[in-house]
């Protein structure tokens, strides 16, 4: 799990809110994150890590199938 100081630095260096991840806010859109909102363990593991919601986790890691087929 990442060091509180370290998601502090990540979230500013991605030009997040650091405030609104230790509120139990997602830095992307700002609304309140529930552990129960996450589809399986990775993406809550992403949360521990980033902050991001569930829905900004899907917008941000979303790869469209055609990028793979190369």
């Amino acid at each position: 799990m990442a060091s509180k100081e370290m998601k502090k630095f990540a979230a500013v260096v991605c030009g997040m809110d650091p405030n609104l991840i230790e509120l139990g806010m997602c830095p992307f859109c700002g609304k309140p994150v529930f552990a129960e909102d996450f589809k399986d363990d990775l993406s809550l593991k992403e949360f521990e890590i980033s902050g991001l919601c569930q829905k900004c986790q899907d917008e941000v890691f979303d790869v469209p199938d055609e990028a793979w087929e190369k």
